[in-house]
């Protein structure tokens, strides 16, 4: 089976110009876990002003205002996660600049960002930091295989589940190297995909574990991509809708995984670092080279 990339789906869809809105089922809108945190993740006003709304963004956020195990919060406007900027309007940018953003990490491949490159202030350094290497070729055929309804719904969740699990395993090292980079800076940062929901969720997974949120925490906060990103969501499927119109066969099921998130894909991930390396800890110490003095400095650093 080859290895699956989710982010080619809003090519494939942006060819049809018109659109309807399709509704997202409740068990992919994200209100669940909007509600679960607003309880369990820590402050409720501070976890509701986490999304920050930015203009031309539909998933900004900043990764603060969780509760960790040891009864600390995780500091806000350090760290931030987004989707693509390259929509972001140099009237933004004042907003953009007051939080303080030194660099922004782009997860994005050559292929997605060539047309699509982040719209950012002079005074924020770029860094373009792939997870997964380019494979134009790959996503063309996925392109056709979706269209002409070849892959079913299960097929598109077990491929996505696949490309959770190869994060961790296949593609450790860049993630060890995004993950350095960003925990070490003394300055605020940002990293975004293009969605920023699959590999941007997987990276923000992975710094709350090793700040010690707990997991069900994680995985809620995981999941509010689909709370903030269901209009872009409806858009997609409406798109989807009428594209059968000359592709009779486009599994609109199939749509629905590769618009959303689901629980299953960051438990894939966190699965396959039970799995493979005995579970977080030593997952976080021995693949992402962080020995616990170094935890706690960070600990120290993000938390509150």
């Amino acid at each position: 089976m080859p290895r699956f990339r989710t982010w080619w789906l809003y090519a494939v869809l942006g060819s049809f110009m018109f659109s309807c809105k399709v509704s997202v089922p409740a068990e992919h809108d994200g209100k669940a876990a909007y509600h679960n945190l607003l309880i369990h993740g820590g402050d409720s006003a501070a976890v509701a002003q986490r999304f920050l709304g930015l203009e031309n963004t539909v998933n900004f956020r900043d990764l603060g205002g969780l509760r960790t195990r040891d009864g600390k919060t995780v500091r806000k406007g350090m760290i931030y996660r987004s989707d693509n900027l390259s929509k972001l309007e140099s009237k933004q940018f004042n907003q953009f600049n007051a939080l303080r953003i030194a660099s922004v990490y782009d997860l994005r491949t050559d292929h997605e960002i060539e047309g699509k490159e982040d719209h950012l202030p002079s005074n924020v350094r770029y860094r373009h930091t792939p997870v997964v290497e380019d494979n134009a070729g790959e996503i063309k055929g996925l392109k056709k295989r979706v269209l002409n309804g070849k892959i079913t719904e299960q097929q598109a969740k077990d491929m996505t589940a696949k490309f959770y699990a190869d994060a961790v395993t296949v593609h450790v090292g860049a993630v060890k190297a995004i993950l350095n980079d960003i925990t070490t800076s003394d300055q605020p940062v940002l990293y975004h995909c293009s969605a920023g929901k699959d590999r941007t969720g997987i990276v923000s997974a992975l710094i709350l574990s090793i700040l010690n949120v707990d997991r069900q925490l994680i995985v809620d906060d995981y999941m509010l991509s689909n709370y903030y990103r269901r209009n872009r969501a409806e858009k997609t499927l409406g798109k989807a809708k009428l594209g059968r119109i000359i592709k009779p066969k486009l599994n609109m099921d199939a749509i629905e995984v590769l618009s959303t998130v689901d629980e299953s894909f960051i438990r894939a991930t966190f699965n396959a670092i039970d799995s493979t390396y005995g579970g977080i800890e030593p997952f976080i110490k021995n693949q992402l080279g962080i020995d616990q003095a170094t935890r706690l400095k960070l600990i120290a650093k993000f938390t509150e």
